[in-house]
């Protein structure tokens, strides 16, 4: 048998002798010669007016992909993306299978001399096409590979980008909250690594209190802003006054806390006119009227009150009416006020005529001490987390309001909380606290006698609902329920106080 021939155009040498057998050919086709074989053509060399290989691929997976959907149009069938995936699973397959013959008949002449046509291809493992994918099941994507021509900076974040993203079962509604108990405790073990420099720093506003005291003489009203509280170099500006009036009778200094959440006209006015007068009572009526009885009370006696206001942006201050009539008692020539501020919008609170009436004297003080009276940390945590029923206290405030109310009113919190217990252990303490159908817990108490009807379970509630023992929400379907805003073991400390 003559070999192959190794590069094109060379001889071929006859090295067979001539007794040897004729080579059998397949049929429809004609015997070739003994001493020649047809050379294969090139990688990627087409014969004259011959489509190439990945034209025709392509022209046979669109035939199929046509053929496949003018099947379905006239069957009548609907579209479907399973049924879709299989159909262009199966172009891809066939268009594979083709392409890989097709490669295969290539390169079947060329791969090495001596290679017999009739020799049988080693089965692969593996089949052929792309593997099939479970039904509903998803396939990992591979990461790509970035290309080695990546800038240092682009492939650095190739290299180093991030994972998947993970997802936490925590709630907001299954933290435990701050008590106010464990609150003051760090407070009094907490060591600000700055205090001695907040104490020079005050020490330095301190010099400035004669200059604020003759401000204050002339008629001027005193206004501290800064960050940081100044409560406490308010209170020795009062002690500094205080020990430099000659006459004390004469001279009265009143402090009035504005950051206090039940400040109102009516306590802020009796608090200057005790000052005054002991024995003199505010005229019932709104806030005009009783600023002019203050008012005619300090034109009848010759006292100077100074007062001493923490915190005039507060919010209880900022009510309407609060600062025009702060602004009518500064303005009286026998009142002199000094206050602070914590916000940096202060100055908005007041319009030309109402900063012509305080005839304020500004003066920076920034102490960076930290608000420990201004704010309630504990109250304010709670309303920002959307949990401000909490405030009640906890177990002794509860204890503290079942105290006052009937026996009724404590068998019906008593059994509440038996429910609420129950559905925490049918249902775990994960999440939100469970809740009680609100039929459900009516039914039980008119069989326990705590109420005989429901105008009287729904005022036992309210009495719950006023001091936020209990809370209310509706479900998807719209039923009613009712839950204690407590965590586990308050509930059973207060149930076992109740049965006590």
């Amino acid at each position: 048998m003559k070999g192959l021939p190794r590069k094109r155009g060379k001889k071929l040498e006859d090295t067979t002798s001539n007794d040897q057998p004729e080579v059998s050919t397949p049929r429809h086709r004609k015997p070739r010669a003994i001493g020649y074989t047809t050379p294969s053509r090139t990688n990627g060399v087409t014969a004259k007016g011959e489509t190439p290989r990945w034209k025709r691929n392509d022209r046979s997976a669109k035939k199929k992909s046509a053929l496949a959907l003018i099947e379905r149009v006239v069957g009548g069938e609907s579209s479907d993306e399973e049924a879709d995936e299989e159909i262009a699973q199966e172009i891809y397959e066939s268009s594979e299978e083709e392409e890989e013959a097709d490669e295969e008949g290539r390169l079947g002449v060329d791969e090495s001399v001596g290679a017999t046509t009739d020799e049988a291809a080693t089965p692969s493992k593996r089949p052929r096409g792309r593997p099939p994918t479970k039904k509903g099941g998803r396939t990992r994507k591979k990461s790509p590979t970035p290309p080695r021509d990546l800038p240092p900076h682009e492939l650095y974040f190739a290299q180093n980008r991030p994972g998947a993203a993970k997802t936490s079962n925590n709630t907001l509604t299954s933290l435990k909250l701050l008590t106010h108990d464990e609150y003051f405790t760090l407070l009094r073990e907490y060591q600000d690594p700055h205090k001695e420099d907040i104490e020079f720093l005050q020490s330095l506003h301190i010099e400035s209190f004669p200059q604020w005291a003759f401000e204050l003489s002339q008629g001027f009203s005193v206004c501290l802003y800064g960050y940081g509280s100044k409560r406490a170099l308010l209170h020795k500006f009062a002690n500094h006054v205080f020990s430099n009036s000659p006459d004390h009778d004469v001279h009265k200094i009143v402090i009035v806390n504005g950051y206090v959440r039940t400040n109102s006209v009516r306590e802020i006015l009796g608090t200057v006119a005790g000052a005054v007068d002991p024995s003199h009572k505010l005229p019932t009526g709104g806030a005009t009227v009783m600023l002019d009885s203050v008012k005619n009370l300090l034109s009848s006696r010759e006292i100077h009150i100074t007062i001493i206001l923490n915190s005039i942006d507060a919010a209880p201050l900022r009510k309407p009416g609060m600062q025009p009539t702060l602004a009518q008692l500064a303005a009286h020539p026998q009142v002199h006020l000094v206050c602070s501020t914590d916000t940096p919008d202060f100055p908005l609170m007041w319009d030309s005529g109402l900063r012509s009436s305080f005839n304020f004297a500004f003066h920076d003080c920034t102490t960076f001490a930290s608000y420990d009276a201004e704010l309630e940390v504990v109250d304010d945590v709670h309303e920002l987390l959307g949990r401000k029923s909490r405030r009640v206290g906890g177990k002794e405030g509860v204890t503290y309001v079942l105290r006052s109310l009937p026996e009724n009113a404590k068998n019906l919190f008593r059994l509440l909380v038996g429910e609420v217990l129950a559905a925490m252990d049918d249902e775990g303490e994960g999440g939100e606290t469970p809740g009680v159908e609100y039929r459900m817990l009516y039914n039980k108490a008119v069989e326990e006698f705590i109420c005989s009807s429901e105008m009287a379970f729904r005022t036992l509630l309210k009495e719950f609902h006023d001091h936020q023992m209990i809370t209310s929400r509706k479900d998807v379907m719209g039923t009613e329920l009712l839950s204690a805003p407590f965590c586990k073991e308050e509930l059973e400390a207060i149930l076992e106080d109740l049965m006590s």
